[in-house]
């Protein structure tokens, strides 16, 4: 059965929308370094959700800004500016130093936890702001009520946006689980897919995981997102749908709720 992200953010966004009218106003900056069409679009959907539940949107673009310096200098005048939240968007220039530029966001306003600050704190279990990819993760397997006691459990990455995060919400839930990477060996990678229950995986590879690699019955979270022909494509074959109890769809599934766990933070 295929997850609806869709829906399961609708009923999110509701929540939050009724929680804010007891907030004063939030106020929330989307910055763009590296303008192409796909951060324009994800920009646009993550403004959209906002503007939905009643959180002023400002966009600023700064292409001009090149190298690691000149970029940390306008995000730290941004953290300046009274944000509640500030929402750095990804990839930056090849060039740059990504984590140096995500700890310029002032630890108050970093809401997509990004920050080592805000990661630590996390992981140690100091804050309760959850990392919006892992808090979508968390969302979609209580939708599906999976239940993780005694599961084989697998996440397939260890990136800044998906792996990690999600190994850390397990770990601080004290959920015993296994990650894979680049570093697994393949007989080992294939070993541990083969006899998981739940199924995490963000690591951008198209149509990765085939139906002949998993259990029957398992429960895929796809958050691996590419591009396959022009269109938007994650790493589970559809096909896996006939062996999954759940799984996410690519568009559709993970992204609209992960939206929606990025502007809890704010509150």
């Amino acid at each position: 059965m295929l997850l609806d992200g869709k829906k399961i953010a609708g009923i999110l966004e509701e929540k939050l929308k009724t929680e804010l009218l007891f907030h004063i106003p939030k106020k929330v900056c989307f910055v763009i370094f590296e303008s192409t069409p796909a951060t324009e679009q994800f920009v646009k959907i993550k403004s959209r959700a906002a503007e939905r539940v009643g959180i002023v949107v400002v966009i600023e673009r700064h292409t001009d800004a090149r190298t690691t310096e000149q970029i940390v200098s306008v995000v730290r005048g941004l953290g300046e500016r009274g944000y509640d939240g500030i929402v750095v968007q990804l990839p930056l220039p090849s060039d740059v130093d990504t984590q140096k530029v995500l700890d310029a966001v002032p630890f108050e306003q970093d809401i997509d936890v990004l920050g080592s600050i805000a990661k630590d704190n996390y992981e140690k279990g100091i804050i309760h702001r959850i990392p919006p990819v892992a808090r979508a993760v968390h969302e979609l397997l209580e939708s599906c009520r999976a239940t993780l006691r005694g599961k084989n459990i697998v996440i397939i990455g260890q990136g800044r946006l998906v792996g990690e995060p999600v190994h850390n919400m397990f770990k601080r839930m004290g959920v015993p689980h296994i990650v894979i990477d680049i570093l697994t060996s393949e007989k080992e990678k294939l070993s541990a897919i083969k006899q998981a229950d739940v199924i995490i995986s963000g690591v951008g590879i198209p149509h990765m995981i085939k139906p002949n690699m998993i259990k029957k019955g398992a429960v895929l979270i796809d958050a691996g997102t590419s591009e396959q022909g022009g269109k938007l494509v994650g790493d589970v074959d559809p096909a896996c749908e006939a062996m999954a109890s759940y799984m996410t769809p690519v568009p559709g599934g993970i992204g609209p709720v992960t939206v929606v766990a990025l502007l809890q933070n704010l509150v």
